[in-house]
């Protein structure tokens, strides 16, 4: 089982999903200030309980690259996409995310599949 955060962009339905799936999952506006949480605050959340942050936010990228915050990170790079079709994705490859995730600190999850981003 691995902790998510669900960044603001993406549905709280993904959060649910999640859940559903076995994991401890949060949606941002769970939490006091909600939506109004700046990325730096999300991670230092995300961080502070061991979360992975879930984003299509290209400015968690730069800070989990540059500061190492969030230290796990998600990034959901499909463009725009129906709730119902994100959950289909995230179902399409939970096999290779769920393995990634649990080894790696800097996951894509991309129409064509999961792609890892850690330095080698």
């Amino acid at each position: 089982m691995s902790a998510f955060l669900i960044d603001q962009q993406l549905p709280s339905r993904l959060a649910v999903h999640l859940v559903g799936l076995g994991h401890d999952a949060r949606h941002v506006k769970q939490y006091p200030g909600g939506t109004t949480l700046r990325d730096i605050e999300i991670a230092a959340i995300a961080d502070h309980e061991n979360r992975i942050v879930v984003t299509k936010d290209d400015d968690f990228r730069v800070l989990h690259l540059t500061r190492q915050q969030p230290a796990r990170v998600l990034i959901v790079t499909c463009g725009n996409i129906t709730t119902p079709d994100l959950l289909a994705l995230f179902d399409r490859y939970y096999t290779d995310l769920a393995t990634a995730i649990v080894e790696y600190q800097y996951v894509e999850l991309h129409r064509d599949g999961v792609f890892i981003h850690d330095p080698s």
